[in-house]
């Protein structure tokens, strides 16, 4: 039993040492590796020149070649050898030197669906001078790889590259996970890239920090750039740079997709853009941008930009709103140009030298345009213009022969002429400071506008004036006007009866940013003068729109609101807390707050609250025109009558908080106003209200008639016939007081009189008409003669007192001496020209009405005390001798 178990063990001592010898042999044997190698690489189609090493310390291989695709100068091998039995074997570290790689066919054997012959994990691999091979173009690089997994896709845990491109040098770090490789990377672009594709631009960083993610199929690269500035383009700077690039290795383009804010001094626009990209340099691209700050108030918020680029041709369609720009040019030197808007038209070349630019075409304004349309500008229906810049100096010209502006720039300056018709303007200033001045002397506005053919004033209006015009035009941070502007003379017909004129009329204001602030104005309207130096802020807003903020009048009556000038329409509020208002018709102090609302359709409704707080008022009532000659014969002016009252509303309340003196020749009157003006639509206009008399003073030839509290009523809209309730007492030279009660409207008025002491109604009309009673006023006996010849003096001035009274108007006035001795007289009134009224008071009262049936005969009907008659006379004028 013994002796069996010693052989058993003695044997597997030999097979130990045996197989022990046979390994030690194939591990550090030299041979066995090139053996190997013979056998099972050319199999796998790997070619070297000369391998060395053994299985147990690695190998060496020279002169390495994979399928003409892969090239290795020496390739280093090292390993486990317990870990190479393994289904897929484990190497601990790869190194080549001298590799070239034809990425083409590797590709392309990829396309095909050959999988890698080899199931390996590397733990190192380390690649220096390693060159690729793709589309005809070299890439150079180094690369470090750990934990690698090569089967049929290909894993790498971290990777680390340095290579240099046709297009940039490229620092990487990444991984790779089913033959996909993401990472970032560092790059710098090379010349190839900036004078191939991006010449036009100054490129700013010094670095980019690429975020890649790369497959056998396609590469996606995005990268960000702080700012790009531009060669031919100063100020234009793009900040805030995404890019965005994707690229199909099956495809000969790839796309670009980037964001950025293009700043261009003040103004600011955010930009979307999409690009295709081909190696050959041709470019097809499209941006949407939005403007999010604009210095030049351009008429759209958004537009955008195409752009196709091929070897013969590049071309640019801009379009926003309103407008439509085409460029296209085979060179960058020459360039057609056509522009499109609402407005005008421009078809013109454009010529790009090195030392200069220039430009020559014709602009077509167009009829319809906003603003244009209503005018007649066939005058104008091509400019022609011309611009010629380079690095000295700049000249510029546009226009007709009636209208034309000239401009030459070098370094001293900029001056220009803008010619518009006879009228000149002169233009000083300078580009680079932004600043220029306008100058202009105009003789007649009505001349230079039929010199231009404009009509921008109503023709049912005859409107002239002369203008000087000093501006000072800034371009800085933002576009500011600063201008007087003295109207030394202006004529405005409206009819025969409304002609308005003034001299030396001026206004100065500020422009920025839509507002224009007013600084003072003074000019003249019906011989009253509207002024102010308090400055005014007007805005002009969208949609045709001016704002009001402050605009003042006489420095304290303030009016603001909004109008709209496309539809006449308006919502405006005039306030004051203390307005002095002086002039030929009041010295007052009021506080208003007025409203005033005017629709598109001319509809207007006025509320408000007027209160006079001091002053006194001096208006007289004008008359009216009135000729009775009918050998005169007027031509005038004959206009429909307006029926305001249609489309006009009113709610205006007029009151004083205390007296108010009113104060004319022979009237003065303390009098407190609590009205109000009020007017629906379709209704005529109302007074409702009462003026309250509180005390005064009335004077007629010498005779004054005082006041006691009295009221004037306003109840309807016949307003100019108000209802009366009028207190005045006449004080005589002998103490009797008369008064005076008068009642019922203005137009048939009822008189009550009364006296203190009591007398009778012929001897108080005799003491208001003759200062005395009736009888001592006609009495001619002696004694009495001389006392009565001073009241008959008084007496002269019947005709001149009852002239002024405003219902009773006569044309004759005889005293008369009855056949006692006494005095009566004789008042005749004319109604129309054949029929008259005489009343006569003599020995008897009577009336005679006085008919004319032609120039010599005349019928009288009398109507006495005694009784009544009817007589016919014959008149016949005769020629007394000497």
């Amino acid at each position: 039993m013994i002796k069996k178990i010693y052989t058993f063990f003695y044997f597997i001592a030999l097979f130990v040492l045996f197989a022990a010898a046979i390994l030690s042999t194939a591990l550090f044997q030299k041979d066995v590796v090139p053996y190997l190698a013979q056998k099972y690489l050319i199999e796998y189609g790997v070619e070297y020149k000369d391998i060395e090493g053994t299985l147990f310390s690695g190998v060496v291989l020279r002169g390495v070649k994979y399928q003409q695709s892969v090239e290795i100068d020496e390739l280093k091998i090292k390993y486990n050898p317990l870990m190479l039995p393994n289904p897929t074997p484990r190497v601990s570290y790869i190194s080549a030197k001298g590799v070239f790689v034809d990425a083409d066919k590797i590709l392309e054997m990829q396309s095909q669906g050959e999988s890698s012959p080899f199931a390996l994990n590397i733990s190192k691999v380390d690649l220096q001078r390693v060159k690729v091979a793709y589309k005809e173009e070299m890439y150079t690089l180094n690369l470090t790889a750990l934990d690698v997994s090569l089967r049929n896709k290909t894993d790498i845990q971290k990777i680390t590259l340095e290579a240099q491109t046709p297009y940039a040098m490229v620092a990487l770090e990444g991984s790779v996970k089913a033959n996909r490789a993401k990472g970032k990377s560092t790059l710098l672009l090379s010349e190839k890239t900036h004078h191939e594709y991006l010449d036009f631009l100054i490129y700013t960083p010094s670095e980019l920090e690429l975020f890649f993610d790369v497959s056998s199929k396609e590469a996606d690269l995005k990268t960000s750039i702080k700012s790009v500035a531009f060669k031919d383009v100063d100020d234009l700077v793009l900040d805030s740079v995404e890019l965005h690039a994707t690229y199909n290795f099956d495809d000969d383009f790839f796309m670009l997709f980037s964001n950025y804010r293009a700043l261009y001094e003040k103004n600011e626009i955010a930009v979307e853009q999409k690009s295709r990209v081909t190696f050959d340099a041709d470019i097809v691209s499209s941006l949407e941008a939005k403007i999010v700050q604009d210095e030049f108030n351009l008429p759209f918020e958004s537009f955008s930009v195409d752009i196709k680029r091929d070897k013969n041709l590049t071309r640019f369609d801009f379009a926003a709103k309103d407008l439509a720009i085409n460029a296209q040019t085979k060179d960058f030197q020459d360039f057609s140009l056509k522009a499109k808007s609402i407005y005008a038209d421009l078809d013109a070349k454009v010529e790009l030298k090195s030392d200069a630019v220039t430009l020559v075409g014709e602009l077509y304004p167009k009829s319809d345009a906003p603003y244009l349309k209503e005018y007649d500008i066939q005058r104008f229906s091509k400019l022609n213009l011309f611009v010629l810049k380079n690095q000295e100096s700049m000249r510029a010209s546009i226009g007709t022969d009636k209208l034309s502006l000239t401009l030459f720039e070098d370094k001293e300056g900029l001056v220009g002429i803008l010619k518009a018709g006879e009228s000149r303007f002169d233009i000083k200033g300078s580009i680079q400071k932004r600043e220029f001045t306008v100058e202009a002397n105009v003789e007649s506005i009505r001349t230079l506008l039929s010199e231009l053919e404009l009509n921008l004033i109503d023709e049912s209006l005859l409107f002239d004036a002369s203008a000087i015009i000093s501006a000072k035009i800034g371009f800085k941070d933002r576009v500011e006007v600063e201008a007087r502007v003295d109207i030394p003379w202006y004529r405005l017909e409206v009819d025969t009866q409304n002609i308005y004129m003034d001299r030396d009329a001026y206004f100065e204001f500020f422009y920025a940013d839509k507002e224009v602030i007013l600084k003072k104005y003074d000019f003249g309207v019906m011989q009253k003068r509207i002024f102010s130096k308090r400055a005014s802020k007007i805005a002009l807003g969208e949609d045709d729109t001016i704002e009001l903020r402050e605009f003042w009048i006489y420095d304290n009556l303030l009016l603001s609101g909004e109008l709209n000038y496309s539809d006449m329409s308006a919502d405006v509020t005039l306030k004051s807390d203390k307005f002095r208002y002086e002039s030929a018709d009041a010295n007052v102090t009021i506080k208003m707050d007025i409203q005033a609302v005017v629709d598109s359709n001319g509809s207007q409704s006025i509320s408000g609250d007027i209160d006079i707080l001091e002053g006194v008022v001096t208006y007289v009532p004008k008359k009216e025109y009135a000729i009775k000659d009918e050998d005169i014969i007027i031509i005038q002016d004959i206009k429909p009558p307006k029926k305001e009252h249609e489309k006009r509303e009113l709610n205006i309340r007029v009151h004083s908080s205390k007296p108010i003196e009113y104060k004319i020749k022979d009237v003065e009157l303390l009098v407190t106003p609590n009205l109000v003006i009020y007017q629906e639509f379709g209704e005529l206009m109302q007074i409702l209200g009462t003026l309250q008399i509180h005390s005064g003073a009335v004077t007629i030839s010498d005779r004054e008639f005082e006041f006691e509290e009295s009221e004037i009523y306003f109840y309807d809209e016949e307003y100019t016939n108000p209802y009366l309730n009028l207190n005045l007492h006449y004080y005589t030279l002998d103490n009797i007081d008369i008064e005076i009660y008068i009642t019922n409207r203005v137009e048939s008025p009822v008189f009550i009189l009364s006296s203190n002491p009591q007398m009778s109604q012929d001897n108080i009309i005799s003491y208001i008409l003759f200062g005395s009673s009736a009888t001592s006023a006609f009495d001619t006996s002696e004694e009495a003669s001389r006392s009565s010849l001073s009241t008959l003096a008084l007496g002269a001035g019947l005709k001149g007192l009852l002239d002024r009274s405003v219902n009773l108007k006569i044309d004759t006035l005889n005293i008369l001496t009855n056949e006692d001795g006494t005095l009566g007289y004789e008042i005749g009134k004319r109604f129309g020209k054949k029929v008259r009224l005489v009343y006569k008071n003599d020995d008897i009262s009577s009336l005679t009405l006085q008919y004319s049936l032609s120039r010599s005969v005349r019928i009288d009907v009398d109507v006495k005390e005694t009784g009544q008659g009817v007589g016919i006379f014959y008149i016949k004028d005769f020629k007394l001798g000497e």
